[in-house]
């Protein structure tokens, strides 16, 4: 990988660290151009192999779908898993495999990183509190911004010193691995998608319309039993969308009175 490359990595992780203000916060920054898949789509094009950065962001973006972090505390870091594993992996040639076994470790280096880069911003906002203190709405804006200074020092260089020396030691690293470690990591990988489902199926779902889970097992089945691939399945789930809507709710949507199914005592609803 060339310093550029390694270098425009390491911004492209910045801007995706927790806690920075860049792209409308959390919006469009962690939750958005830090999202695996988002991530690894461009740094798949940055290294001209776009398939593969796809690839790579799909199964990185599944292991962290039910990844939460409550007051800031983060479990795994999925920025060093994508924007050191994902990136490496798409550079070496490595792959999915390669991305699943650096992603657990990383992830946890990563959270340990984050507390300390937390460690040396705690000052910073007490620095804020005194400018406002005194009225002062510059030195406000400034202790915002100097608190950037070492989040962007410490993961511009991190990331980019990994990436850009990395690919021959990770290429290293996973063909010495034994299989066995290998396999263990893909397993463990493999559990935290299932988890990420089920956390959304918790929320989507409510008790009182547990028969919603059948639109979740007739997906499951046609996605393994039938030719679709998740762009096909997704449509046809949107069409499925669009007709239970109509079914459930066209004639209030049309204004021509009660919805079909609705009757006095709500009885579609029971």
């Amino acid at each position: 990988m060339a310093l550029w490359q390694a270098f425009l990595i390491g911004v492209l992780g910045y801007f995706g660290v927790n806690r920075t203000p860049w792209l409308f916060g959390q919006s469009g920054g962690f939750n958005g151009i830090a999202s695996p898949l988002v991530a690894c789509t461009i740094m798949g094009a940055l290294l001209g192999n776009l398939s593969e950065g796809i690839a790579v962001g799909v199964a990185l973006q599944a292991m962290y779908l039910g990844v939460i972090q409550p007051g800031g505390a983060l479990p795994s870091d999925r920025g060093f898993a994508t924007f050191i594993g994902g990136s490496l992996a798409i550079a070496s040639g490595t792959g999915v495999e390669g991305a699943i076994a650096l992603a657990v470790p990383l992830g946890l280096l990563g959270a340990a990183m984050f507390q300390l880069c937390m460690t040396f911003n705690s000052y910073f906002p007490h620095l804020g509190d005194k400018a406002a203190a005194e009225g002062d709405r510059k030195g406000i804006v400034r202790a915002q911004l100097l608190a950037q200074v070492p989040t962007f020092l410490i993961y511009v260089t991190i990331y980019t010193v990994a990436n850009y020396f990395g690919v021959e030691l990770i290429q290293g690293i996973i063909a010495a691995l034994p299989p066995q470690i290998t396999t263990a990591l893909s397993k463990m990988a493999g559990v935290l998608p299932a988890v990420g489902f089920a956390m959304l199926l918790k929320y989507i779902i409510a008790p009182s319309q547990i028969w919603m889970f059948g639109f979740f097992v007739m997906g499951f089945v046609l996605l393994k039993n039938t030719s679709f691939n998740i762009v096909s399945l997704t449509l046809f789930a949107i069409g499925v969308a669009i007709m239970f809507t109509v079914a459930r709710y066209g004639n209030d949507l049309f204004g021509t009175g009660r919805s079909a199914g609705q009757n006095g005592d709500d009885a579609y609803d029971e």
